[in-house]
């Protein structure tokens, strides 16, 4: 016992710095240090020199959720509630359209490239289909840090609008996956119930998250010790993503009430939040060295070969659908062309969802399955990278640097 809880530090602290260094290394040649990090996984990971203890690759699972908790409750402390007000109409339609589109999309190119029926392809449609939190949250919040896009809150729309759209691709997974599996039971299943069930899901998650804010806030504000106050709020996003993972309750997505607790937070506690944000971000500091690297190990790219050209040609065209569902999301807003472009990009990268998910249909027997894992993590492979550089190039040129905020509503 005492041998394996020692593997497991001394691997994490090994992973830890040569993460950090490969980041640094990626950030010397121009390119986000994310790209560095994911790259080091998979180099270190079962794809490749397979150097990482199996001990450690089994709790990855878990390191990679706190990463991201605590990437989402930064996400969420960052926005305030004349932002939310701002941004609300378009990120609704953020969450919603572009998921759609692209899911849809992928949907009928699978029955014309790869002969799947329609659930098939919708099932490989909406594991890709989600943005990828470990990419997008990240970038936004470092915009948000560097005032860049905040006359108009964009990258706030991105945060909550990601959040959500990743709600309504697992839905519709789920729905499909479970449409194809009732089939091979013989049993029947209704595809516009659980379609119903996806605002009912948004909403009891914002619920949840504001609940939550109202019962601890006071708490929150009586503790003295600032550490205290984050180690404290930290545990209750903590406390949520167990409870999902645990009962995996249909109609709740914790990684939304994560974000909406940390908006609530902000907006009842005012400077308060700002001190609990400024010491989180020293947290996530060492936090992406490890969603990064584990999302890199969970790449299989021997799994892409045989399938590569038919995925490249189904992912442009894919990502061409979603691209037009961003700029209809986005219609009524007085965002610039350039403002635009540059949501199109960061609704690109594919990272998070599609490590976890895509070998889920293989495992549940799933004909195509495999064909579905190697297009998924292809889709990693190529969006992360083109996202994290697009968001990085085009931030500062197409967005605006200023303290201000303006409405984003024509």
């Amino acid at each position: 016992m005492f041998i394996n809880f020692l593997v497991i530090i001394i691997s994490l602290i090994l992973i830890g710095i040569f993460s950090n260094l490969t980041g640094k290394l990626t950030e010397f040649i121009k390119l986000p240090s994310l790209i560095g990090m994911i790259f080091f996984g998979m180099i270190i990971g079962p794809s490749f020199l397979n150097i990482v203890p199996n001990i450690t690759l089994k709790i990855s699972p878990y390191i990679k959720d706190i990463a991201l908790i605590t990437v989402l409750f930064i996400g969420g402390l960052g926005i305030s509630l004349k932002q939310m007000k701002q941004i609300g109409r378009p990120a609704i339609a953020l969450s919603i359209i572009p998921a759609t589109l692209e899911g849809l999309t992928i949907s009928i190119l699978s029955m014309i490239f790869l002969k799947f029926t329609f659930v098939q392809g919708a099932i490989l449609g909406f594991i890709i289909a989600a943005v990828s939190p470990a990419v997008l949250v990240p970038s936004m919040v470092d915009l948000i840090n560097r005032k860049i896009g905040q006359d108009k809150a964009i990258p706030q729309m991105l945060l909550v609008g990601a959040s959500a759209d990743d709600t309504v691709a697992i839905t519709l997974f789920t729905t499909f996956l479970g449409i194809y599996m009732s089939g091979i039971s013989g049993q029947s299943s209704s595809i516009i119930n659980e379609l119903i069930s996806i605002p009912f899901t948004i909403f009891i998650s914002i619920l949840v998250g504001w609940i939550l804010a109202l019962i601890t806030k006071n708490l929150l504000n009586s503790i003295k010790n600032n550490s205290i106050r984050v180690v404290f709020s930290l545990v209750v996003c903590l406390v949520i993503r167990f409870i999902e993972n645990k009962f995996n309750f249909k109609m709740f997505n914790s990684l939304l009430t994560i974000m909406i607790y940390g908006f609530f937070l902000r907006t009842y506690l005012g400077d308060l939040a700002k001190k609990i944000q400024d010491e989180i971000n020293i947290i996530w500091k060492y936090g992406k060295l490890y969603l990064f690297s584990f999302v890199g190990m969970a790449i299989n790219p021997h799994l892409v070969g045989e399938y590569l050209l038919i995925g490249i040609i189904m992912l442009i065209l894919s990502l061409t659908i979603r691209s037009i569902g961003v700029f209809i999301s986005l219609i009524g807003t007085n965002l610039t062309l350039k403002e635009k472009i540059f949501c199109v990009i960061a609704y690109l990268p594919k990272a998070t969802v599609q490590s976890a998910k895509a070998g889920i249909p293989l495992q549940m027997g799933v004909i195509g399955g495999e064909i579905m894992q190697a297009i998924a993590i292809l889709s990693v492979l190529i969006t992360a990278p083109i996202g994290a550089i697009g968001i990085k190039l085009t931030s500062s040129k197409f967005l605006n640097q200023s303290i201000e905020e303006s409405s984003i509503i024509a």
